[in-house]
């Protein structure tokens, strides 16, 4: 039984198995893990602490490549953010999104679905005005949900093409920089910006 504290109105997934093989192939020592909604994930080894929400359950890459995926995580720590790009466009993925997160991460996900399309879903159910949405974030992973919003937020640990993507950048995860601007948009909520906290740097 899942203790997920919300309810799910939507979930889209695909059979990760014709992907996965290619990828494999190409990098046979890397991680995989394939999301688990509300539970955690299948993984064929191990992913180091703090990287994957949720109980981690080993399982044979046969039986974690054969099951309906939301998400797929594949971590190849020797790989950079363009050697994945590079192995994608080699093993010519079809039927999946990407994105390339952290230099050792690549996420795969149903074709047409990212955080931005998600949110856009979200956004039209609310009636929320386009121009009324904020999005932060920190990786490539991002970058589509940055250019999404209506006010895209980098964070300062980002990097360049991903600050590139957003309109304000402001400070890093260690040092809370979304409160800043959090605060100068909900004053009343999280009380008013004190002068000593910096404002967002236009990128």
């Amino acid at each position: 039984m899942s203790s997920i504290p919300y309810t799910v109105e939507d979930l889209v997934t695909f059979d990760p198995e014709p992907a996965l093989r290619k990828l494999r192939e190409h990098v046979p020592d890397a991680l995989y893990a394939v999301e688990v909604l509300g539970e955690g994930f299948m993984v064929t080894e191990p992913f180091p602490l703090g990287e994957l929400t949720g109980r981690q359950d080993v399982v044979p890459f046969d039986e974690l490549s054969r099951s309906a995926a939301s998400r797929v995580t594949v971590r190849a720590p020797d790989l950079t953010a363009a050697d994945f790009h590079e192995l994608v466009d080699r093993t010519g993925l079809h039927g999946v999104s990407y994105a390339v997160g952290w230099t050792a991460w690549l996420d795969l996900s149903p074709a047409g679905v990212s955080k931005a399309s998600a949110l856009e879903v979200v956004r039209q159910r609310l009636g929320v005005d386009g121009a009324s949405t904020l999005a932060a974030g920190d990786g490539r992973n991002d970058i589509d949900m940055l250019g999404w919003a209506g006010y895209g937020i980098a964070m300062g640990d980002a990097d360049e093409i991903t600050r590139a993507a957003a309109d304000y950048t402001t400070g890093s995860v260690a040092e809370n920089g979304l409160v800043p601007v959090l605060s100068g948009l909900y004053p009343d909520s999280l009380g008013s910006r004190r002068s000593s906290d910096p404002l967002p740097d236009p990128r």
